[in-house]
C-alpha cells in the first residue's frame, strides 16, 4: 500500500547510510577495475549509480511503495552485486544497506517473498557463483550477514511504529484531559450558578416568611401596647386582659419564626439509613458515571443519629477515594443489619495499592467509628481494588 507521508528521522538516517555505502562501493569498485577498458569502467559506474538511484523512485519523501522498492533492488542491485562478485571472485556486499531499507519497509503483505529472497536466495546465489575455494561455513556467513541487516531494518520499523502509537496515544490522552478539564470547569460554573440561585431563592423565601410573620407579630404587639398604655390608667383590669392577649400573640409569632428557620434544615433524620445511603450513592453515580450497586441485608430498624452520621461519612469518604485515587468503574455497597451490630461494606474495582497510606480521610473515619466502639477494616491489593468495612455495635429494641 502506497504511503504519502514525509520521511521519519530514521528514514533520513537510512538515506545517509545508503548514500555513504554507495559511494564507498563506487570507490572500491573503481580501484579494482582500473586496469579494465574505459568503456567497462564507465559501464560499471553507471550500473552502480543505477542500482543506487532507481529504488528511490519508490522510496522518497511523500511517496513510499513498500512493494515496488524491493522489486527495484531485486532488478538493479542484486544483478550488480552478482556481477561484481563474479568479476572479482569476491563477495562485495554493496547490497547490505538496501537490504536494511527493505527490512524497514517490510510489512505483512510482502514479507512472505522479500525475506526468503534477500535472506536466503541472494546468499545462496553468491555461494554457487563463488564456490571455488569456499566451504559451507562461508555460505552460512553470507546468510547470517543478510539476516542481520534485514533484522536491523525490521527492528527500526518496529521502533518507529511503537513511537508513533505512543505519540498518538499521548495526543489522545491530552485531548481527553483537556476535554475533561473543560467539562469540569463547565460543571463547576454550573454548580456555582445553582448554588447562587439557591441562596437567592432561599433568601427571598426567608425574607417573605420573616416579613409576614415578624411584621404581623410586632405590629400587633406595638398596637396592643399602645392600647395598654391608655387602658392602664382608665381600666387596669382591661389592660391586664390585653397584656394576656399580647403574650399569646408574641408566643404565636415566635413559633412561626421557629418553624420558618427549621425549614432551612434538611429533615434527613426522618429517613432510614438505607434511604440516605442509597440516595448518596445514586447522586455520586449520576455525577461521576460510576456503576454503583447498593444492597440492604436483613430487616432494617431505627438506629441512633450519631451512628447514621458516622456511616454516611464513611460511605462519602470511601466513594471519593474509590474514584479519585482508585479510578474505580464500579462499586458494590452492602448494608447489613444484625441484632448486635450494623456493618457497611464498600468494595471497588479500582487500581488498588500494595501499601495503603492512612490519609486524613481514613483517619477521620477511624476516629468516628472508634468513638462508637466500632471497628474499621481497609484492605487493598494492586489491580484488585479496595474494600472498606465498617462495624458499629447497636442494640435492637423489640417492637410492639
Amino acid at each position: 500500500m502506497i504511503q504519502r507521508r514525509p520521511w521519519h528521522g530514521v528514514e533520513w538516517s537510512l538515506f545517509i547510510v545508503l548514500t555513504g555505502a554507495a559511494l564507498l562501493g563506487l570507490l572500491y569498485s573503481c580501484l579494482h577495475i582500473y586496469e579494465q577498458p574505459f568503456s567497462h569502467i564507465l559501464l560499471t559506474i553507471l550500473a552502480i549509480l543505477l542500482s543506487y538511484g532507481a529504488p528511490f523512485i519508490f522510496w522518497r519523501p511523500h511517496y513510499i511503495n513498500p512493494t515496488c522498492y524491493p522489486i527495484a533492488v531485486l532488478l538493479t542491485g542484486i544483478p550488480l552485486q552478482i556481477y561484481l562478485a563474479w568479476m572479482k571472485q569476491d563477495a562485495l556486499l554493496t547490497i547490505n544497506c538496501p537490504i536494511m531499507v527493505i527490512g524497514f519497509l517490510t510489512d505483512r503483505k510482502n514479507a512472505w517473498w522479500t525475506a526468503p529472497i534477500f535472506m536466503l536466495g541472494m546468499p545462496m546465489t553468491y555461494f554457487f557463483l563463488l564456490h571455488s575455494g569456499m566451504g559451507v561455513g562461508q555460505l552460512f556467513s553470507f546468510i547470517l550477514n543478510a539476516v542481520l541487516f534485514f533484522a536491523i531494518g525490521l527492528s527500526l520499523q518496529r521502533a518507529v511504529t511503537s513511537n508513533e502509537k505512543t505519540e498518538k496515544l499521548l495526543g489522545e490522552n491530552q485531548r481527553q484531559y483537556h476535554l475533561i478539564h473543560e467539562q469540569n470547569n463547565v460543571l463547576e460554573q454550573y454548580a456555582n450558578q445553582i448554588e447562587q440561585l439557591t441562596l437567592v431563592e432561599e433568601r427571598n423565601r426567608m425574607a417573605r416568611e420573616l416579613h409576614d410573620t415578624v411584621g404581623h407579630t410586632f405590629t400587633s404587639v406595638i398596637m396592643g401596647m399602645d392600647a395598654v398604655s391608655y387602658l392602664i390608667e382608665v381600666s387596669p383590669e382591661k389592660a391586664k386582659e390585653k397584656l394576656d392577649v399580647l403574650r399569646n400573640v408574641t408566643r404565636g409569632g415566635l413559633e412561626e419564626v421557629r418553624r420558618s428557620i427549621h425549614q432551612m434544615v434538611p429533615q434527613e433524620g426522618d429517613l432510614l439509613l438505607s434511604q440516605q445511603l442509597s440516595r448518596l450513592a445514586n447522586e455520586f453515580a449520576l455525577h461521576t458515571g460510576t456503576q454503583i450497586h447498593f444492597t440492604t441485608v436483613s430487616d432494617e430498624f431505627e438506629i441512633p443519629k450519631q451512628t447514621k452520621l458516622s456511616l454516611i461519612r464513611c460511605l462519602q469518604e470511601s466513594l471519593t477515594n474509590a474514584k479519585r485515587h482508585g479510578k474505580a468503574a464500579s462499586i458494590e455497597i452492602v448494608l447489613t443489619y444484625a441484632d448486635d451490630q450494623i456493618s457497611l461494606r464498600i468494595e471497588d474495582d479500582g487500581v488498588g495499592s500494595e501499601q495503603l497510606k492512612m490519609g486524613f480521610g481514613i483517619a477521620a473515619m477511624q476516629e468516628r467509628i472508634t468513638a462508637l466502639q466500632g471497628t474499621l477494616q481497609v484492605r487493598s491489593l494492586p489491580e484488585k481494588g479496595t474494600v472498606v468495612h465498617c462495624f458499629i455495635p447497636v442494640k435492637r429494641f423489640p417492637t410492639f
